[in-house]
């Protein structure tokens, strides 16, 4: 685990913070008119947009999130303050689109009306009177049952989170896992197993409510398609009243590689003359996720998990089973605005093999995240993931590999 840590380690960009100017905005910005009208409508659309992309450093108010304020340099603004609200409109659109630092631009990320929308929503933050005082004291309780999450995404590394997007837009990702490297002249030579055979899977998402969504994926080894669903069935709340969030995902993969080759004469276990079928080519995984967001920066979950196969080969030796039961463990440990550590465990009951996987966030937004792995499987597809033996360290080296997830 440490020669993990070391090559982690290594991979994770050093940023030198500086202090920074007064953030201004060009004359030209101040003369942008916000083409929305100030109602509920757009107040609640830039809100939803403020708590996926904002809220994580600017804190649920606009005052600031406590943690984010100590470690960032420059801290996040006070949207409350008067230097905020004295800026013109267009000036605040020209930052949201513009970004500085470690703010993200999202000019390319989300539409003109929506950051106009977010305008409208900062403009609603602004510092409240003492009659107005009394009326928010009263709503705190509202505040701390929000719900939330304790992971941003529906996938870690290789583990599913308990997220499920809103029922709005799909999403799509990217998972790459190139063949196995060592600190050795190959490290050199196969350019860090990039030249290597790749494994990768393609996957769309499609989120019918906030508490179920759809996937369907396609991964090259094993020639797999899959088809998955997830179902939240409690989500953990701001004020502790629900410590949790609970979640079942079910998915069915079907190999389309050829046939294997058999005699005339090969039989099953049991005696009777072996036929290859149809449901012989089909794998089932079934979990039950629990999850809890611990602070700001932490989060954590474990698994319950069953993966089945309707063949298995009984001359291998030793013995394989049908069946995997895993208790697969994941945590994501976030170190500032845009990237966040993150790693997985998967004891399982399956010989030679043990997943483990490190990863490192290095783009990470409401929308969108990079991120660069090191694993000791090429495998992705929990039907084959946890079926095949896993390499060992340092005698079979490791696998680097990338996972992009973007939602639309």
């Amino acid at each position: 685990m440490r020669h993990f840590l070391i090559i982690l380690i290594n991979m994770v960009f050093v940023a030198n913070l500086t202090g920074q100017s007064v953030w201004q905005a060009p004359d030209s910005a101040n003369h942008l008119k916000n083409p929305l009208s100030v109602d509920d409508v757009t107040i609640a659309r830039g809100q939803k947009i403020y708590q996926s992309l904002c809220q994580s450093c600017h804190g649920a108010d606009g005052t600031g999130d406590p943690v984010m304020i100590k470690s960032l340099n420059p801290p996040p603004a006070d949207l409350t303050s008067i230097q905020v609200q004295q800026q013109t409109d267009g000036a605040i659109f020209w930052k949201i689109s513009e970004g500085r630092g470690l703010m993200a631009s999202y000019k390319s990320m989300i539409s003109e009306e929506d950051r106009w929308a977010v305008v409208n929503y900062i403009r609603s933050l602004k510092k409240e009177s003492v009659k107005n005082k009394n009326e928010k004291n009263s709503n705190k309780a509202n505040v701390n049952r929000q719900e939330v999450d304790a992971f941003g995404f529906s996938q870690l590394i290789n583990a599913k989170t308990t997220y499920i997007r809103d029922g709005k837009g799909f999403g799509f990702s990217i998972q790459h896992r190139f063949g196995a490297t060592k600190f050795d002249k190959g490290f050199v030579q196969n350019f860090m197993g990039l030249d290597l055979a790749a494994n990768v899977r393609f996957s769309f998402e499609i989120p019918v409510s906030k508490r179920l969504m759809f996937e369907i994926g396609r991964t090259r080894f094993g020639k797999f398609y899959d088809l998955g669903g997830k179902y939240l069935f409690v989500k953990q709340t701001a004020d502790g009243s629900i410590p949790l969030s609970i979640a079942l995902y079910e998915n069915v993969a079907i190999t389309t590689e050829n046939a294997p080759q058999y005699s005339n004469t090969a039989t099953f276990e049991n005696g009777y003359l072996f036929e290859y079928k149809f449901y012989h080519r089909l794998y089932y995984d079934t979990q039950i996720i629990v999850s809890r967001k611990f602070s700001d920066r932490f989060s954590a979950q474990i698994a319950g998990q069953l993966v089945w196969r309707n063949l298995t080969p009984y001359s291998i030796k030793p013995k394989e089973d049908s069946y995997v039961i895993a208790v697969p463990v994941s945590m994501r440990y976030k170190l500032g605005f845009k990237s966040a550590v993150d790693f997985e465990i998967m004891p399982n009951t399956q010989h030679r093999n043990f997943p483990i996987s490190l990863g490192y966030e290095v783009a990470s937004s409401g929308n969108h995240v990079f991120q660069i792995t090191i694993t000791n499987s090429d495998r992705i597809l929990s039907q084959n993931l946890l079926f095949y033996p896993t390499i060992k360290y340092p005698e079979d080296g490791f696998m680097l590999g990338f996972n992009l997830i973007r939602y639309f």
